[in-house]
């Protein structure tokens, strides 16, 4: 009954994580996966999503202190 649900829904997607690798050829080439918050539906994009931050999780780049 899950197929009725997915069938209905108006897709509201969000962003789940990207694709590196040997996966990108797997998946046809593309690079990133987003699932719908309202009936789990994945979806794969062939754009790469850009937080737009790169710093990661551990927190700011360390300074090269070369003065």
């Amino acid at each position: 009954m899950n197929w009725i649900k997915r069938l209905f829904c108006a897709h509201r997607y969000e962003w789940v994580r990207n694709i590196y690798g040997d996966e990108i050829n797997l998946s046809g080439g593309k690079r990133s996966l987003w699932g719908c918050i309202e009936c789990g539906k994945v979806q794969a994009r062939g754009d790469l999503h850009d937080a737009g931050d790169l710093r990661g999780n551990a927190g700011p780049l360390p300074e090269r202190g070369w003065d």
